[in-house]
């Protein structure tokens, strides 16, 4: 028997690791049998106040929100890949302003209008 097999996990991925993101697109959609239930990998950049992380692919492109803990597990490698911060196609004020950030998932995420207003108030 495996005793608490069931239970939740608590995982704190650090700078550079790979991840699995959960599709969640597919658990609305009646053909999900043979979609990929998750996505990656990815690699993860950063962590906000909020607990989400800022995820970027193989090639470089950062994911333009953050992405809750819980819908992400370790990816299994067989050796670690250093991730240098050139690489992301990211301004590092910008991933800075992410991470100061509480938001847990892209639900969260301010509109356009709220944004171009902040810029415009931080201009004046």
């Amino acid at each position: 028997f495996i005793t608490h097999a069931a239970t939740i996990r608590d995982y704190n991925f650090d700078h550079g690791l790979l991840v699995l993101m959960q599709n969640s697109k597919i658990e609305v959609t009646h053909n999900k049998k043979m979609r990929p239930r998750y996505l990656g990998p990815l690699v993860v950049i950063s962590r906000n106040r909020g607990g989400a992380y800022m995820l970027c692919k193989l090639d470089g492109s950062v994911l333009h929100q953050p992405v809750a803990a819980f819908h992400l597990l370790p990816y299994l490698m067989r050796q670690h890949i250093p991730l240098p911060l050139e690489a992301l196609d990211i301004d590092t004020a910008k991933l800075r302003q992410l991470e100061e950030t509480n938001l847990l998932d892209d639900e969260d995420l301010p509109t356009i209008e709220e944004l171009l207003t902040e810029e415009e108030e931080e201009n004046q």
